[in-house]
């Protein structure tokens, strides 16, 4: 069985998946994104990141600079141009995105409800994210978009956390939202969910993570849910360490290895144990652990991961002379894993 390396390591912030036409448009885009990703910008700046969503005729680029507008909303003095575009604008996109960032900009507009509410049937994840958050924030009476709110935290998670505050009436409430929206059918929404429970640092955060864990087979979800595990290992690593005898055919068992792999310096001694372990689950999902953990380490994520990368680095290689062993004297599916592992340790500088 073959190992997936590739590691999903964040999630797409564009509604267009195919790369558009070069056109003068997507180049001023491309141009403008460190102001639209900036932490704080000056007046000046949002005016013209204003100018570009008004004027804009392609829906990447109305997207992103809405988006980067609801995260950090012009002045109220803006208010007419905005109200101009859902008057004027032919472009339902953008007439969206008004109502969403007129709402973030704090100004109560009950008249962009309905609006808020048609655009949450969209087929896009993150339209309907953003306008159900919108609409709650609006009408927080209305419990009917949580799972949505919790689906906005992958783009933007203070306006989603705004949403809830005003949704929720306590924390135990809000944890209940996002627990529920941990089981929901929707894939990309149990991704959300385990992001929010990773940054919540808590320890029933952690055991529904490790719930999740058990069932989960959607690849997105289990590598947003790998990395929550591993945001969480003071609740998580013996856990995860006790359950490397999982069938390593099954997801939960590549749950547990990327998991693993998301944890460099903090379970190589666990990985020692499990190599030259009787179980051969265990032993091939160290190695797959291994193989993550290079793949994190030699990735430009590796920062996220590791406060010292030339040290993790130093403890993943002394795994090789065991690797070795087992990519010469194994069965076929450890000398197969064994030799994916060692392939990756060596591309790592």
């Amino acid at each position: 069985m073959k190992i997936v390396l590739s590691l999903f390591l964040c999630f797409s912030f564009c509604l267009v998946s195919a790369a558009p036409a070069r056109t003068a448009q997507t180049d001023e885009l491309a141009s403008m994104m460190p102001l639209l990703q900036a932490s704080t910008r000056t007046t000046a700046q949002t005016q013209k990141v204003l100018q570009l969503f008004v004027s804009s005729k392609n829906a990447n680029t109305v997207f992103t600079t809405g988006a980067s507008l609801v995260r950090l909303p012009p002045p109220l003095t803006q208010e007419a141009k905005l109200f101009n575009v859902l008057l004027k604008d032919s472009d339902d996109l953008k007439k969206v995105f008004a109502a969403v960032i007129l709402t973030a900009m704090g100004t109560t507009h009950e008249e962009l409800s309905p609006l808020l509410k048609d655009a949450t049937a969209s087929a896009d994840h993150a339209v309907r994210a953003y306008s159900a958050s919108a609409y709650t924030i609006l009408n927080p009476q209305d419990s009917s978009y949580a799972s949505q709110i919790v689906n906005l935290y992958i783009y933007d998670p203070a306006f989603a956390q705004r949403a809830m505050n005003l949704l929720a009436d306590n924390d135990k409430q809000a944890f209940k939202y996002i627990k529920e929206a941990s089981q929901a059918q929707d894939e990309q929404v149990r991704a959300a969910a385990a992001a929010w429970l990773a940054d919540l640092q808590d320890k029933e955060a952690a055991k529904q993570l490790l719930k999740m864990a058990k069932s989960e087979t959607s690849p997105q979800t289990m590598t947003a849910l790998a990395s929550a595990l591993a945001k969480n290992r003071a609740w998580t690593l013996d856990e995860i360490a006790k359950n490397l005898t999982t069938n390593y055919n099954k997801p939960a068992a590549t749950t547990y290895a990327l998991a693993l792999g998301f944890m460099p310096g903090y379970c190589i001694d666990i990985l020692k144990q499990n190599l030259t372990g009787k179980n051969i689950n265990a032993r091939v999902n160290a190695m797959r652990a291994a193989a993550y953990m290079a793949g994190v380490l030699g990735s430009n994520q590796a920062a996220t991961y590791s406060s010292d990368k030339t040290f993790d680095i130093s403890l993943l290689k002394g795994l090789i002379p065991t690797l070795s062993t087992l990519a010469q004297n194994g069965n076929a599916a450890e000398k197969e894993y064994a030799q994916t592992a060692l392939t990756q340790i060596a591309k790592l500088k």
